[in-house]
């Protein structure tokens, strides 16, 4: 019984006097932590036939994210989001050939509140470009350089009238070129779950 007054007490505070800072001047601040599950197409030419070869790869990525960004006119965001991420790959025609990854990225961000302002939740969609660079193998690994463009949608609930949760789904489109010619180029695509908190600050 305590549990349970305790918790509509809980609700209650936080949906009183809920809303958004979706502002023009407002600044946007957070991070998000996500999970990726995508196709890695590899493409090179054997030094032995000199013929092309195409391996396939499913991936599972965990990624890190940070996120500032500037409300120019209101719930319209636009900023630069940094990016880690470690992802462990299963060759599809032999299941005990893994791959590992990682990498770091940072690129721009938009993003738009649909619902109005006032709104104790608001639906939201964005778009990023990120460029980076990569490192892939378990012991020597090889270099390479990154970009991909994702577009995400998804809910922001709002705890009070600066902090949010949010929850958002998208897909991603990867490419990524290795400074060794034996790799060639790889292009991934896939969907993505991420979920994070942002924090919306009080103008100047």
């Amino acid at each position: 019984m305590k549990t349970i007054y305790f918790f509509t007490i809980t609700i209650f505070l936080i949906t009183i006097n809920t809303y958004s800072q979706l502002d023009k001047k407002t600044w946007l601040v957070g991070g998000t932590g996500s999970f990726n599950s995508y196709k890695n197409e590899q493409s090179f030419i054997s030094q032995q036939t000199n013929n092309q070869i195409i391996i396939v790869y499913d991936y599972k990525e965990i990624e890190l994210s940070a996120k500032v960004g500037y409300f120019f006119i209101d719930k319209l965001a636009i900023g630069i989001t940094p990016s880690f991420s470690y992802s462990n790959g299963i060759l599809r025609d032999n299941n005990l050939s893994a791959a590992y990854a990682n990498s770091f990225s940072v690129g721009p961000f938009a993003r738009y509140y649909f619902l109005k302002k006032d709104k104790p939740f608001n639906i939201l969609a964005e778009a990023n470009y990120q460029f980076g660079f990569l490192r892939i193998g378990r012991y020597e690994k090889e270099k390479g350089s990154i970009n991909r463009f994702t577009f995400l949608v998804g809910s922001e609930i709002f705890f009070n009238s600066s902090v949010g949760m949010e929850i958002l789904l998208g897909y991603k489109d990867y490419n990524q070129k290795m400074d060794s010619p034996f790799w060639g180029t790889t292009k991934n695509n896939g969907f993505q779950v991420s979920v994070g908190f942002q924090f919306h600050l009080e103008k100047l």
